[in-house]
């Protein structure tokens, strides 16, 4: 995959945006907007205290464009195991427009076809907070505690 489509920009505007709520949040440890690595997303470190021993880096990454595209990436690593999954809303031959690649490589083959909301913000507040909260939960669930 490329960086950018010739046809599309960085909505800079949504991920600063972006980047204050989630600065504002409990459960978030550190939020950098366009890391020198990463120009065109908005990196987001949950805190681990969130989540049980095993777990240790959590992240989210986030890319917004004008068109209306965007990539929003979970990356968890687990007693040494990197898992990740992803939402994704971009023409592409192998799913509808807005779809999911879930945990635990967010493989292609392994998509599914979603319908999300029209703004990136309630995506993130309607879909992916409650989905990192299960996660959570479920994580605190197969630990035993």
């Amino acid at each position: 995959m490329t960086e950018s489509a010739p046809s599309r920009s960085v909505d800079e505007a949504t991920l600063r945006y972006l980047g204050r709520a989630f600065g504002r949040r409990d459960e978030v440890s550190q939020t950098s907007l366009f890391p020198a690595n990463k120009p065109e997303r908005l990196a987001v470190t949950l805190d681990a205290e969130y989540y049980p021993e095993l777990v240790g880096v959590v992240s989210l990454e986030l890319r917004a464009y004008t068109n209306g595209d965007f990539h929003v990436s979970y990356h968890e690593t687990r007693a040494g195991d990197r898992r990740q999954c992803r939402w994704d809303r971009h023409d592409q031959p192998h799913n509808t427009r807005d779809h999911f690649h879930p945990l635990p490589d967010a493989d292609t083959t392994a998509a599914v076809d979603r319908s999300y909301a029209t703004d990136l913000t309630r995506v993130i507040e309607g879909t992916v907070l409650p989905w990192v909260d299960e996660r959570v939960g479920s994580l605190w669930e197969s630990d035993g505690r």
